[in-house]
C-alpha cells in the first residue's frame, strides 16, 4: 500500500489541558468532580488501582475510559505520539501523522496550572525534530490570544521553517471563525496553500464558562460584513440567546460558533481557502433516525450539520466548476461507529469523494475503541481501493501547499 496520512490526530497531555478540561471528557454523573478526578487519575498507582476493579468486575466501559486517561496523562506528548504510531505497526513504516495542537488557554475565566500554548508547541517542535518524515503538526489559534498581522506572522515563521505544516481552528472555545481578526491568517493561508482544519460537530471540547462571556455582540460583523449569510447568523444567536438551554448551557450554547454556514462569510472573501470540516458534521448528524438531536428538537438549530457540511462542499459556479474547490472533510472520530459504514462507500465514490480524508482523532477515539481496531475497521468497510483513496491521493492533495 503506498504511504498512508492519518489527517487528524492529537498527541497534547493532561498537562497542556486547564483543570477543568476532564469535564467535557468524563461522563456525565462525573462532571462536578472533574478536577478532584483529574488529580486523582494523573496518578499511576491511582489508575492501577481501578484497572484492577475494573478488570475483576469485567467493566469494558471503564477500562476505556482509563485507557483514554492514562494516554492523555502521560509524561510527553512525544510519548503519546509513540503510542499512536505502535498501533500502525503493521501497516508497514511509512505512515504520517497530522498532529493538531489545541490552544486552551481561553476556554474559561477560571484559574488554571496547565502548561500554556507556547509550551505545548515548544514541546511539539521536539517531537517533529525526532521524527521528520512521520510527524507533521499543524498550529493551534485562537484570535483571543493573537489577531491580523501579528496572528499571521506568528503562524507563517512557524510554517516557513516547517516546524508546522497547518492551522487548526476550534471555534467552539469562544469564537466565530469569521472574526475578523483571523483575516489576515486566512489571507496568507489561502494565497499559499496552507491547509487550515476546523473542529465541525456539536459534540467536543466547549468553552466552560457563561456564554456572556463570549458573545457580547448579539450581531457580529466579523471579516466580510456584507456576505448574505451574516443574516441568518445573526437570527440564530437570536435563538440562542432566547432560550435558557443554550444561553445557560455552554454545552449547547457554544453550537452556535461551530455552525457550517458561519464559514461562508470566510470562504465567499476566500475561495481558494483549503478547509477541512472534520468529522464530516458528526455520527448523530450522518445518523439522525438514530440519534436525538436536542437543538433540533428544541426548534433551536434545526439544520443538519452533515448536510450542510456536504451542500456547501457541493456548491458550483454558473459554468458548473466548484465554488469551493479546497474544500475537504474528514472522518475522524466517527470511524467508531459501525452504522456509517453503510454510507461511506457511497460518499466516498460520490461527486464528494476526491475531498473526503481519512483520520482517526487519536486519542479521544480510545474512549470508544483502540487506534488499531479503528483504521482496520475502515479498510474492511470501505474496501482497500476506497481506504487508499481517502488516506493516500486526498490526503497529499489536502497538505501540499
Amino acid at each position: 500500500m503506498a504511504r498512508i496520512t492519518n489527517v487528524h490526530s492529537h498527541v497534547f497531555t493532561g498537562g497542556c489541558a486547564p483543570d477543568y478540561f476532564f469535564k467535557m471528557v468524563l461522563p456525565s454523573w462525573a462532571d462536578r468532580w472533574a478536577e478532584e478526578i483529574k488529580y486523582f487519575l494523573e496518578k499511576r498507582w491511582m489508575r492501577r488501582i481501578i484497572k484492577a476493579l475494573a478488570h475483576r468486575r469485567g467493566h469494558s466501559q471503564l477500562l476505556r475510559y482509563l485507557q483514554f486517561i492514562e494516554v492523555g496523562t502521560q509524561n510527553s506528548q512525544e510519548e503519546i505520539f509513540l503510542a499512536m504510531k505502535q498501533a500502525y505497526n503493521s501497516m508497514g513504516a511509512d505512515v504520517r501523522f497530522v498532529a493538531l495542537t489545541l490552544n486552551m488557554d481561553h476556554m474559561d475565566t477560571k484559574p488554571s496550572r496547565h502548561a500554556r500554548i507556547e509550551d505545548q508547541l515548544a514541546e511539539v517542535e521536539r517531537v517533529r525534530a525526532h521524527y521528520p518524515n512521520e510527524f507533521f503538526p499543524f498550529v493551534g489559534v485562537d484570535p483571543r490570544h493573537l489577531g491580523g498581522t501579528a496572528l499571521r506572522d506568528w503562524v507563517k515563521e512557524k510554517i516557513d521553517r516547517h516546524a508546522f505544516f497547518g492551522i487548526k481552528l476550534y471555534p467552539s472555545i469562544g469564537f466565530f471563525p469569521f472574526d475578523a481578526r483571523l483575516d489576515a491568517l486566512y489571507q496568507w493561508a489561502a494565497a499559499n496553500g496552507v491547509p487550515v482544519m476546523t473542529h465541525c460537530t456539536r459534540t467536543g471540547t466547549y468553552y466552560t464558562g457563561r456564554m456572556d462571556d463570549v458573545l457580547t455582540d448579539p450581531a457580529p460583523s466579523g471579516l466580510n460584513p456584507g456576505a448574505p449569510e451574516m443574516q441568518a447568523i445573526h437570527r440564530r444567536i437570536a435563538t440562542f440567546k432566547a432560550h435558557d438551554f443554550t444561553w445557560k448551557d455552554s454545552k449547547y450554547g457554544c453550537n452556535i460558533f461551530l455552525h457550517p454556514q458561519n464559514y461562508e462569510p470566510v470562504l465567499r472573501k476566500y475561495p481558494a481557502l483549503k478547509l477541512c470540516f472534520a468529522h464530516f458534521g458528526g455520527d448523530d448528524e450522518m445518523l439522525p433516525d438514530k440519534y436525538e438531536q436536542p437543538l433540533r428538537k428544541r426548534g433551536i438549530d434545526p439544520d443538519n450539520w452533515h448536510n450542510e457540511v456536504k451542500r456547501i462542499m457541493g456548491l458550483q459556479q454558473p459554468d458548473g466548476t466548484l465554488l469551493y474547490p479546497n474544500l475537504y472533510t474528514d472522518l475522524s472520530y466517527i470511524l467508531f461507529n459501525k452504522c456509517i459504514y453503510t454510507l461511506l462507500p457511497a460518499l466516498i465514490n460520490g461527486p464528494l469523494g476526491d475531498r473526503i480524508l481519512f483520520g482517526t482523532d487519536f486519542f479521544m477515539t480510545l474512549r470508544e475503541d483502540p487506534e488499531a481496531d479503528l483504521w482496520q475497521r475502515c479498510i474492511n468497510g470501505i474496501g482497500k481501493p476506497a481506504f487508499e483513496k481517502i488516506a493516500v491521493g486526498n490526503t497529499a492533495r489536502y497538505l501540499g501547499s
